[in-house]
C-alpha cells in the first residue's frame, strides 16, 4: 500500500466511557476537540491532525488506519503499573503487552487491530499511548488517579506530534 493521498495524522481515542477509566481515550478526544473551538488555546493542533473517538469498535477502526500516514492510539491498558501511569508503545511492544483478554471491553481489541493492520501491510507510523487504569467497573467518570495525569497525557501526545518543539502547534 502506498502513502500517496493519505492524510497526515489521526489521534484515535478508544475505550468505553461507561467503564470509568476505560473511557480515557474518548475523553482525550473530547478535550482536544473542545480546545479547537476556544479562542485562547492551550493546545493547538496542526491542521493536518484529525481527531476520532473510536469507542469500542476495534475492527471497524481498520478503515481509518489505512487513511493516515501516522496514527496515535490512546487507550487504557492493563500494564500492572501504578494507576495513571502513561506509557508509549511501539506496535510490536503493544501486541506483546496488550493481551487479547487483558482489560479490553472492546469486542475486537487493540492488539488484534495492530496485528491486522500489519498483516494488511498498511504503510503507516503507529504509536500507542497506554494509560494504566485504576477502575474499569461500570460507571461514568475517570478515577482521581487517571484524572490527575490528563495534562501529562496531553504533553505526551504533544511530544509525539512535535518532538522538536515540545508543544502542539
Amino acid at each position: 500500500m502506498t502513502t500517496r493521498n493519505k492524510k497526515e495524522t489521526l489521534i484515535l481515542g478508544v475505550g468505553n466511557p461507561l467503564r470509568r477509566d476505560d473511557g480515557i481515550g474518548p475523553e482525550v478526544i473530547r478535550l482536544l476537540t473542545e480546545e479547537k473551538t476556544k479562542k485562547n488555546r492551550m493546545y493547538e493542533l496542526p491542521y493536518d491532525v484529525d481527531l476520532l473517538d473510536g469507542g469500542t469498535d476495534g475492527l471497524g477502526l481498520i478503515e481509518y488506519l489505512k487513511e493516515y500516514k501516522k496514527v496515535i492510539i490512546i487507550d487504557a491498558v492493563e500494564m500492572k503499573l501504578a494507576p495513571g501511569t502513561v506509557k508509549v508503545f511501539t506496535p510490536e511492544e503493544a501486541v506483546m503487552t496488550i493481551k487479547a483478554d487483558a482489560l479490553s471491553t472492546h469486542g475486537f481489541g487493540i492488539a488484534e487491530l495492530i496485528k491486522l493492520a500489519k498483516g494488511l501491510d498498511f504503510n503507516l507510523e503507529l504509536v500507542i499511548v497506554g494509560i494504566q487504569p485504576e477502575d474499569v467497573s461500570y460507571g461514568e467518570g475517570l478515577s482521581k488517579a487517571v484524572e490527575l495525569v490528563i495534562n501529562d497525557l496531553l504533553g505526551t501526545i504533544t511530544n509525539i506530534i512535535h518532538p522538536e518543539t515540545n508543544k502542539i502547534q
